[in-house]
């Protein structure tokens, strides 16, 4: 009896040891298949897929593991209202910022946030206001492929909600229209498509014919300064009677408003005769 529990232990402990499994394919068959641009190649027990970059995700050979792309964009643009009646010539003026009314979340549909700190800034690089960027389709500029919030500085540079760096997009490099909105100013269109890359600079602030609709677009400040046209205050894409209409409405109140077509904090006579007047008739190139 002894004997047979000790060789029937001896078997048990053969037949534990002997569960080790190994990974490795069972058979040759496989094919293989393209979805959505990706080039997937499989046997039967592997998967092998080939290094493809589709829509900004880059996939490469093994498991799927998606790596976001990113561009960035150093642009420059310049707001008539602030820029009419510069107080430091070939500057805007940050007169919000000054007044503690420009808001710390965006006033655009993505809602980004910025630290208060970003207004401390002073100087060149002091913050004017908020923007809207977008990337538009290459072939079809009506479509818009990114956009997001950003800041202004007092020189013309969009930076990120840092206050300092540029503006990143999760978009794989190629080429790209540009647009810059803001919420009371026309918006204006890079005139082509622009090879983006890294980080790309773009300056739509020296030269309407960089500007789609060229003068249509932009004013003419003097010193080699082009402006996004003031005075849409309904944000609508025009410049109308509409748009005076609801400016005398709000005369005389003080914040931050579509109406305070110059950003000094202020609506004000001024901002209706200086510049929602004079533009009347203007529309959006795009």
């Amino acid at each position: 009896m002894k004997t047979k529990l000790t060789l029937l232990m001896i078997v048990l402990g053969f037949i534990s040891t002997a569960q080790t499994i190994v990974k490795y394919s069972i058979d040759s068959g496989g094919a293989a298949k393209i979805v959505g641009g990706i080039d997937i190649l499989y046997t039967i027990g592997e998967v092998n897929v080939q290094e493809q970059i589709v829509g900004g995700i880059q996939v490469s050979q093994g498991f799927i593991n998606p790596i976001l792309l990113e561009i960035k964009i150093d642009s420059k643009v310049f707001l008539q209202g602030p820029i009419q009646n510069p107080v430091t010539a070939g500057l805007m003026n940050d007169d919000l910022r000054v007044d503690g009314v420009i808001p710390t979340t965006s006033p655009y549909t993505d809602g980004l946030t910025c630290n208060t700190t970003v207004f401390n800034v002073t100087g060149n690089d002091a913050i004017v206001d908020w923007v809207w960027v977008e990337l538009r389709d290459e072939v079809d500029n009506t479509i818009i492929i990114d956009s997001q919030s950003a800041l202004l500085q007092r020189d013309g540079d969009v930076v990120s909600v840092d206050g300092v760096l540029s503006v990143p997009f999760n978009q794989a490099s190629g080429n790209y229209f540009l647009a810059i909105n803001h919420r009371n100013h026309l918006g204006i269109l890079s005139a082509t498509a622009i090879a983006l890359t890294g980080t790309t600079t773009i300056d739509l602030s020296s030269d309407p014919l960089a500007v789609y609709g060229g003068s249509n677009a932009v004013k003419d400040m003097g010193n080699g300064i082009y402006a996004m046209y003031g005075g849409d205050v309904d944000d609508d894409g025009q410049i109308l009677n509409t748009d005076i209409t609801e400016a005398l409405l709000l005369t005389g109140t003080a914040g931050y408003s579509g109406a305070d077509s110059d950003l000094n904090g202020q609506i004000l006579n001024t901002d209706i005769t200086l510049i929602i007047q004079i533009n009347a008739g203007k529309a959006q190139q795009y």
